[in-house]
């Protein structure tokens, strides 16, 4: 028996044997317009109202309508297949989009919102299908880490270049052609990822296999809260960020700064294969959780000083990272056959309520309080994440 231990690239160099060359591009372009819709809607109904008041609560009712979508959307793929589900949302979605350009020429603001909440209700989530079919795909569990150590990652680019692409095609064109871009990316992409090779791993299973699975346990709950403590600690972060840039005078450095903890997670992320087995899954999320506290603590203590913060928030990206992979790895574990889609995509809502949660509660703390209170609520976070460590439902 060889006992030569696999390096870090021949871990990844496996993936495109699995799954193909074109996958992991196509997965991550197709991810994109789940990053830049919230910021889109929020410039384009800004724009188009003249109220930021009424864009913000555009972008919120886009935000509460992916949360409620995204794990129906799953649900009906596990039963129907992933391929005729997802060609099925993404004209539903572009018939949404259409739907909030037309109330923005005229209609009221309950319609406008109630059109925005409907972008978001039909708007794919590439990257909780993607590790649904990872959990067919890969048969060692050594794979499995790997892949979901590359979606971690490639979830981080997205939500680094989502919004910056945002922000460039609405300084090139104008607030509408940031959501156009969105959903030409989601008519292409997200329907190449519908019709890849792979979508004949989640086939549905037949009614004997569906029954037979049974139903997702309740312990699945504990890594939904752990997701939404990491919303948290985004969405908190970054109004954090943004609010201390802004008091020292620099407002526009804020996202650069955020984008610090990116930088951090990726290179933790891409070593996370390397951890000896020893190290286990519960533990890692402990640590995890506890490494984000420090990090908000170091954030809070640096908070009138640009350079030192954003060293803070580069500390805290090294535990961001490893955190989505171990929690995302642990409700894997709890999929029963044939319900991978829907579990994964109930994390994915964990996660964008939490960034609702800490964005509103940071917010408001470092307005009423100051740039380092709006810290304290990544703090909250990482410390309840490190506490539901001890009830996580690890199974080896």
């Amino acid at each position: 028996m060889s006992t030569t231990t696999p390096t870090l690239l021949s871990r990844y160099a496996r993936l495109p044997h699995l799954a193909g060359r074109a996958y992991l591009p196509v997965t991550g372009l197709g991810r994109l317009p789940i990053t830049m819709v919230p910021l889109a809607v929020l410039g384009l109904v800004t724009s188009s109202s003249g109220s930021v008041a009424v864009g913000g609560l555009a972008s919120a009712a886009a935000a509460v309508g992916e949360a409620v979508g995204v794990p129906v959307v799953g649900w009906f793929a596990d039963r129907r297949g992933q391929r005729n589900v997802l060609l099925t949302v993404v004209a539903l979605h572009l018939l949404a989009l259409a739907g909030l350009f037309t109330a923005l020429a005229g209609a009221g603001t309950p319609t406008v919102l109630a059109a925005a909440a409907g972008v978001g209700f039909t708007l794919p989530s590439v990257s909780g299908f993607s590790r649904a079919r990872w959990l067919r795909m890969a048969e060692d569990p050594h794979d499995v880490a790997t892949a979901f150590a590359a979606e971690g990652t490639i979830d981080e680019a997205t939500f680094i270049l989502g919004p910056a692409l945002v922000g460039i095609v609405g300084v090139l064109g104008d607030p509408a052609a940031a959501l156009l871009t969105s959903a030409g990316l989601t008519t292409v992409f997200v329907t190449a990822f519908a019709c890849h090779r792979t979508h004949r791993r989640t086939a549905p299973l037949p009614r004997t296999g569906r029954a037979a699975a049974g139903r997702v346990p309740w312990a699945v709950a504990v890594p939904v809260l752990a997701m939404l403590c990491m919303g948290t600690v985004f969405g908190a972060t970054q109004t954090g960020v943004t609010a201390a840039a802004e008091a020292i005078g620099s407002a526009s450095l804020g996202s650069l700064v955020y984008a610090l903890s990116a930088v951090g997670s990726t290179a933790t992320t891409l070593c996370l294969v390397l951890l000896p087995d020893r190290f286990t899954l519960r533990a890692r999320w402990a640590v995890c959780g506890a490494g984000l506290a420090l990090g908000a603590v170091l954030m809070a203590a640096t908070a009138q000083r640009l350079g030192t913060l954003a060293a803070a928030v580069l500390l805290l990206g090294l535990f961001v990272g490893p955190a989505l992979v171990t929690v995302n790895t642990v409700a894997a574990r709890l999929a029963p056959a044939g319900r991978g889609a829907f579990l994964m995509a109930l994390l994915n809502s964990g996660v964008v309520l939490g960034v609702a949660t800490g964005a509103s509660a940071g917010g408001a703390l470092a307005e009423h309080a100051g740039p380092a209170w709006g810290f304290a609520v990544v703090g909250v976070a990482g410390a309840l994440l490190a506490a539901t460590a001890l009830v996580a439902p690890v199974r080896r």
